[in-house]
């Protein structure tokens, strides 16, 4: 008969705090979440409405329909921190002149505090704000807009700040890519009289596909579940709904509205999002890996 001993259960002993935190801060408010989308609450009494919420996201609410196109819209921020990522990294590794204080300061915005960012940019981005105020002195009055009070403006003003924020870690990681590659080949290309645009697109592209892969998933990841502080912070969802997003929908059912179910659904509805893109995240790197072994 096998015997057992602490050496055998000592594995799962060690993981069991970390096992139960997991269960206790996620699992377990992921299944009541689950439980509360498919109820009403009135007067703190749940009544049972099955999908009723899920169908009035899907097919009629129109602020979460508009909600859905802004996380979509905001998707464009994606090519522009890849195009902007590899485009520093590769000048940074090249050994310019003072390189090691442009990745200092090129690193700055990713640590500096979301809150601090969204607040000292609706500053910035006023109607009467400096970047107006600077526009008008150097005699660009005619691009003088109401960045964060227009309908059509907002959702491009938060993307740029987005990406001023989001960009030193795409650099990092690109940086930490082109380490890798091997200078072989880039000396080969040099003999061969390839320029620094072919050297971009012909090797370091194709020599950071994972990196590129993992970015890309990453990012999108970022515009629909991490972008709620820059929202809230900066424009509340305004002007008129333009930059309102399921994060900040999901907060206004719940705490605005107090339509707790209804919330729950739509928590429900992005976390699926969610996990499609972890679930591509680790189907495109595995196939990644596979191609290069």
């Amino acid at each position: 008969m096998k015997k057992y001993s602490f050496k055998n259960y000592a594995p799962y002993i060690y993981i069991l705090p970390s096992l139960i935190l997991l269960i206790l801060i996620y699992i377990y408010p992921l299944i009541q979440n689950l439980i509360k989308s498919f109820y009403r609450f009135s007067g703190g009494k749940g009544i049972f409405i099955g999908f009723d919420n899920y169908k009035y996201l899907i097919l009629k609410d129109t602020i979460t329909h508009g909600a859905i196109l802004h996380n979509i819209e905001l998707l464009l921020v994606v090519p522009v921190l890849l195009f902007l990522s590899i485009f520093f990294a590769v000048l940074i590794t090249e050994k310019i002149r003072f390189g090691r204080a442009y990745q200092t300061l090129i690193f700055i915005p990713f640590i500096i505090s979301i809150v601090v960012v969204g607040i000292v940019f609706s500053r910035l981005l006023r109607l009467d704000g400096i970047i107006n105020f600077l526009l008008d002195k150097t005699g660009l009055d005619f691009l003088i807009r109401d960045w964060l009070g227009h309908p059509r403006y907002a959702i491009f003003a938060l993307m740029s700040v987005i990406i001023w924020k989001e960009l030193p870690f795409g650099i990092v990681l690109c940086m930490a890519g082109i380490s890798n590659i091997n200078q072989e080949i880039y000396e080969a290309a040099k003999i061969d009289g390839v320029n620094w645009w072919q050297n971009i697109i012909y090797i370091t592209i194709p020599q950071l596909k994972s990196v590129i892969s993992f970015y890309v998933v990453y990012n999108i990841m970022v515009v629909f579940a991490w972008i709620f502080t820059y929202v809230f912070v900066m424009t509340n969802g305004g002007p008129a709904n333009a930059t309102t997003i399921l994060e900040l929908q999901i907060y206004n059912l719940a705490f605005k509205k107090n339509l707790m179910g209804m919330a729950s659904a739509l928590s429900i509805l992005l976390f699926l999002m969610i996990f499609g893109f972890i679930y591509l995240q680790f189907r495109v790197r595995s196939n990644t890996m596979e191609e290069s072994s």
